[in-house]
């Protein structure tokens, strides 16, 4: 095993996708020369989750495609959950010895959070593979080790499962590392497609947010009311995630896209709580939240969103199934307001520059329609002279 070296290395000189990491990392250290992981599970508690956690059905494809070559080439692999904890720990000996000493073991929190940047967290940060070699940890107690990491994904709606860490002396983040992990996470997730086990717990979470009444967060088996700052905050994040942004939001985000301002973070904080707490009680519809920047840990099929994916494609019938009326119209949040204009402004366009009448008529049923003359009249120059939707119509053009 490698020296431990002297001193840590300057957030500077490290590579970009790193420098971000310390960045975040700093926010929540406060001492990375002495800080040590959270250990959160006893070993009751440990035993409890992992029984029900769905990683435990991929373990015999990981034993034999990475821990098995793991150990004989000295290094360890640590299998952890969506929140960087560590769940099972297994590989050679001396190098389990020594992780020990840094708290490298089951039950400890190895999240960017909780311990700084480290290819565990990296990798649950940024949903890619990362590597993090000796002195790029952040904390000074992962110094004295090297370690490559790769995310665990739900292969039906790609919500995060969790991780699989690869740590010890250089090996662990040689050319053939990353690769290596990726094969077997890569094997893992096809196998889970195919368990029986687990083919039920895949079911992917729906947000409807749409028209009037309280936004419902389900899937096929079960349904959550939600409370209009729950709701906002959940488009919030799942719109971002729908756009592709691999980062999430922080609190001082939020607070700008819920109030305008950056300084009721500790109010959002305090919503982010009793969300999570909501999540973690309907566990039916598979979902989670995320921190450090917070965001889903699974896909959502957000209503607005698909229906603007509809209209982008050009399926206006689609997207008029979908939109029942404007976005949590409720909602005074800024940054939900933006979506909601945009929404159905993108509507307006597609209707009133290709809509037939058909479309054109389910337009103007909507509320936020009632009054628009050009929508009328662009109606009224389409509708057959026979039509009797033609009176209705008229008599919304005089008034």
């Amino acid at each position: 095993m490698e020296a431990l070296p002297t001193e840590p290395k300057t957030w500077t000189a490290l590579p970009h996708a790193l420098r971000e990491s310390w960045l975040r990392s700093a926010g929540g250290v406060r001492d990375p020369l002495s800080a040590l992981p959270p250990i959160e599970f006893d070993d009751a508690a440990l035993r409890e989750y992992r029984r029900s956690h769905p990683l435990r059905l991929v373990l015999p494809v990981l034993q034999r495609l990475l821990i098995e070559p793991a150990t004989e080439a000295g290094l360890i692999v640590a299998i952890g959950d969506a929140e960087g904890r560590l769940l099972w720990v297994e590989g050679a000996r001396e190098t389990l010895r020594q992780a020990e000493r840094s708290a490298f073991q089951p039950g400890a929190n190895w999240s960017e959070t909780a311990i700084g940047t480290s290819a565990p967290g990296l990798a649950l940060a940024t949903g890619r593979g990362a590597q993090v070699h000796r002195e790029q940890h952040f904390s000074y107690a992962a110094h004295r080790f090297s370690c490559s990491a790769v995310p665990v994904r739900d292969p039906s709606t790609g919500r995060l499962l969790g991780v699989v860490d690869l740590t010890g002396d250089a090996q662990a983040v040689a050319v053939h590392s990353l690769p290596l992990l990726l094969a077997a996470v890569s094997a893992a997730e096809t196998e889970l497609k195919l368990h029986p086990g687990f083919n039920t717990q895949a079911a992917q979470p729906t947000l409807t947010t749409l028209g009037p009444g309280p936004a419902v967060l389900g899937s096929s088996d079960a349904a959550q009311q939600l409370g209009l700052r729950h709701a906002e905050i959940l488009v919030l994040l799942g719109w971002r995630a729908d756009r592709g942004a691999e980062r999430g939001l922080t609190a001082e985000e939020l607070s700008e896209l819920l109030y305008g301002e950056a300084h009721h973070a500790v109010a959002v904080r305090a919503e982010l709580v009793r969300l999570r707490r909501l999540l973690a009680k309907h566990r039916s519809p598979g979902i989670d939240l995320l921190s450090r920047p917070y965001r889903l840990s699974a896909p959502v099929r957000l209503d607005a969103w698909e229906a603007y994916e509809a209209l982008t494609v050009g399926d206006r019938g689609r997207a008029l199934d979908l939109y029942r009326g404007q976005l949590l119209p409720g909602s005074e949040a800024p940054g939900v307001l933006r979506v909601q204009r945009e929404l159905s402004a993108v509507l307006r366009e597609a209707v009133l520059s290709d809509g037939t009448a058909d479309e054109l008529w389910r337009y103007l049923q909507l509320p936020e329609a009632t009054d628009d003359q050009e929508a009328i009249r662009t109606a009224l120059r389409l509708l057959p002279m026979e039509s009797p939707r033609r009176a209705a119509l008229v008599a919304r053009s005089c008034l």
